[in-house]
């Protein structure tokens, strides 16, 4: 399956060739590019949370996303598993960046 870049996020399926699937690489990426715009807004690395749905990727996607995080001088919250707005408001209660 090809990538699908929306608003809603990114979608593709794990593994594969880079660029085409979401693989390890597409997924550092992504998450660069992340941490930057935030970093750009806030003028500093400040605070992440992370949540995951519970695919059985999910654990290799939390674990990814979090490394690059934390290499790129992030502070991340890890909840968990978590619906997408149960992450929004946690990003709120912490007074997280992103």
């Amino acid at each position: 399956m090809t990538l699908i870049k929306s608003i809603s996020g990114i979608r593709g399926t794990i593994g594969g060739r880079t660029g085409d699937t979401l693989n390890p690489l597409d997924i550092v990426k992504f998450t660069t590019a992340y941490a930057t715009f935030i970093s750009r807004k806030t003028g500093k690395p400040g605070k992440i949370v992370v949540g995951r749905d519970g695919r059985i990727s999910g654990e290799m996607v939390k674990n990814v996303v979090c490394g690059t995080l934390m290499g790129m001088g992030f502070d991340v919250i890890n909840i968990g598993y978590a619906t997408t707005p149960t992450t929004e408001l946690a990003v709120r209660m912490a007074g997280a960046d992103g």
